[in-house]
């Protein structure tokens, strides 16, 4: 292998590690969010940390190498610095199979444990309390997450502030304007946390309903391939044969 071969691997191998350490340095550079904090300081348990890179450092790092092959440097780094964070917003604007799978148990768990916060609240414990309590009594993951609502109002203190926050997760959005609604109206949450879980119970019958009327109707076609065919051979088929061995020849 001669010089003039080293030079073109050389100025490939060094785009390469530039991209990797320009990836590197904005992963480090980009901060946790504050329920990825919030979930390690009160979360009853840590989640194992998974051995696979994000989807956000994956996309990071392919949107990176992209641009320096198609562009070739310098104009490949520059491309790079705006294609980076407009992949990473498009990838974290998409929830994860694990995510949405874990959203739709919490939803399934939710008005079991809302009856368990009436029973807690009606006994006189206040609202601390009765989060704590449950979110031991729940499996996960509901139980951490209802651990995490239990932290935040021992930390805080304004119980206000919590509800105002839950309304920003999907899940947990009518849980937090019930308890909004009972602290500025006086009137006794237990009641609006029972019509809650009886709407989600509704909901969820519903869903299930919806569910199995599109497995239905998602099954039709491959029936009617399945079938047809041997209709076709059993009922069809015999009858010409009969009908044109019958005809005199």
């Amino acid at each position: 292998m001669g010089r003039s071969d080293r030079g073109p691997r050389r100025a490939v191998l060094s785009v390469v590690a530039a991209a990797v350490l320009m990836s590197v340095a904005v992963f480090l550079a980009v901060r946790p969010s504050p329920r990825a904090r919030c979930r390690r300081i009160f979360a009853k348990e840590v989640e194992p940390r998974s051995v696979m890179p994000s989807p956000a450092l994956l996309a990071m790092a392919v949107s990176a190498m992209a641009s320096l092959m198609l562009f070739g440097m310098p104009t490949g780094v520059l491309v790079a610095v705006f294609a980076m964070p407009m992949a990473t917003r498009l990838v974290g604007r998409r929830d994860s199979g694990p995510v949405r799978r874990r959203r739709q148990q919490v939803v399934r768990q939710l008005p079991g444990a809302i009856d368990l916060l009436i029973a807690v609240l009606e006994a006189g414990r206040p609202p601390i309390d009765a989060f704590v309590l449950v979110g031991r009594a729940t499996a996960e993951p509901l139980g951490s997450e209802l651990a995490l609502i239990a932290g935040r109002l021992t930390v805080t203190g304004d119980e206000r502030a919590v509800w105002d926050g839950l309304k920003g997760k999907p899940e947990f959005a009518a849980l937090g304007r019930c308890f909004g609604r009972a602290g500025r109206s006086g009137m006794p949450v237990g009641r609006i946390l029972g019509r809650l879980a009886d709407e989600l119970r509704r909901e969820r019958r519903a869903t299930s309903q919806e569910r199995a009327r599109g497995v239905a109707v998602a099954t039709a076609a491959p029936l009617g391939v399945c079938f047809l065919p041997a209709f076709f051979l059993i009922g069809i088929v015999p009858t010409i044969i009969g009908s044109f061995t019958s005809l005199p020849l």
